[in-house]
């Protein structure tokens, strides 16, 4: 079980923990099976993440590692290596810099530079 991303999150995924806006509000509970309506709820109260039963962070990266060109990937580590060196990347606010920038830079029109 992992935070997955409201991008990541689809219809028919459930819950593993309640879903509670920024006043700890319950806006789900656990073992909801999530719906389009759930997720514009999400978006309107400002979830930007939820539990989900069966899913990691990791297995939603390597699906979108799957949908990018490797070798622009390969380049964009490269080039995040040097500008996260003196980073904690097990941080999870500098994981989550460095996920972004790696789906940005392999995504470049011109590829990573």
């Amino acid at each position: 079980m992992a935070s997955i991303n409201l991008e990541d999150l689809e219809e028919g995924m459930v819950l593993s923990a309640d879903a509670k806006d920024a006043n700890g509000r319950v806006l789900l509970r656990a073992g909801t099976a999530l719906i389009a309506k759930h997720l514009t709820i999400f978006k309107t109260w400002g979830i930007l993440s939820a539990d989900i039963v069966g899913v990691s962070r990791e297995d939603v990266e390597a699906s979108h590692d799957k949908e990018l060109d490797p070798v622009a990937l390969e380049k964009a580590d490269e080039i995040l290596k040097v500008m996260f060196k003196h980073t904690d990347l097990l941080h999870p606010a500098i994981a989550e810099l460095y996920r972004l920038r790696r789906i940005e830079l392999a995504n470049s029109p011109g590829k990573p530079q």
